[in-house]
């Protein structure tokens, strides 16, 4: 091999491990810009907003393909979500005629 094809071979691949650095640098910097909290942010609003609305595309094509079933579930739902109110309401009634007209044992009587 002669001088002059290891000077042009020698140019060629410091021209394409020049191109690899710029391609490496410029990567990088794509990196750095995705990797920042706000890019990172913005990426999972997004990605929840599309899951969020594949659910509802989901759900709504649920509850036309089986009204009673969603529309019981969702009474379910209430009725565990306001089981306190609920319960308080009841509580809040007071003994019934018929429990207030029966006595009720005397505890630690022996008769």
């Amino acid at each position: 091999m002669t001088g002059r094809a290891i000077g042009t071979r020698l140019a060629l691949a410091q021209a394409r491990s020049d191109a690899a650095r710029a391609r490496l640098s410029t990567t990088i910097g794509a990196l750095q810009r995705r990797a920042t909290p706000q890019a990172l942010a913005q990426d999972v609003a997004k990605t929840l907003k599309v899951r969020g609305i594949d659910a509802l595309n989901g759900l709504a094509d649920t509850a036309r393909r089986k009204p009673l079933h969603v529309g019981l579930a969702v009474t379910l739902l209430g009725l565990f979500l306001a089981r306190h109110q609920i319960a308080r309401l009841l509580r809040r009634r007071g003994p019934t005629p018929a429990r207030a007209r029966t006595p009720s044992p005397q505890r630690g009587s022996s008769k």
